[in-house]
């Protein structure tokens, strides 16, 4: 059984991009999904004088985590058009420790799925466009996109609507299916 790690490259305790996550990770029939913190994994602000300091023990932990897993679900918060600074940074660490030619996230050509989400209309397409974009360079094999705009018109007492719980029943089960047999 393929094995799936998720998480949200959101800083926020209260992150809609947590509840997307937790809702596609419940969706899995054919995989195994594990759901993880980035925040648990405390690194500083990436820069050349810090990283002389030495690679933080978190990185090399969440590395070692990443490389167990055989794809990844990333759930990106759209800030100003763009990826968060938190989750860039997590990026730009992992980028430091990465194998020449392996993917920053795990092994090389890692299937990756990028959900985003947001109150307003665009639900975080933008920047899912630019992430799509930059993952082969960073090793990654992105399998599909997913914007839900509208958030909280959608989450009714915890649960998405019908209709988006069955584009994220498809959405999930497309991704499985992406990844074939093990």
């Amino acid at each position: 059984m393929k094995k799936i790690l998720a998480f949200s490259g959101s800083n926020h305790s209260q992150s809609i991009h947590s509840v997307l996550i937790n809702t596609l990770a419940a969706k899995a029939i054919s995989t195994k999904v594990t759901t993880i913190n980035l925040m648990d994994f405390e690194l500083p602000m990436y820069g050349i004088d810090v990283e002389s300091n030495g690679i933080p023990e978190t990185l090399i932990k969440l590395k070692k985590i990443m490389s167990e897993y055989d794809a990844l679900i990333i759930a990106s918060p759209e800030h100003n058009g763009s990826m968060p600074a938190f989750l860039k940074n997590v990026i730009d660490w992992l980028s430091r420790i990465a194998e020449p030619g392996q993917s920053f996230f795990g092994s090389n050509k890692t299937p990756i799925l990028l959900v985003s989400a947001s109150p307003g209309e665009n639900g975080g397409a933008t920047n899912l466009k630019t992430m799509a974009e930059l993952m082969p360079w960073w090793g990654a094999d992105v399998k599909g996109t997913y914007s839900l705009g509208h958030y909280h018109d959608k989450l009714m007492n915890g649960s998405f609507d019908i209709p988006t719980q069955g584009r994220l029943t498809t959405l999930m089960a497309d991704f499985e299916n992406s990844l074939g047999e093990k």
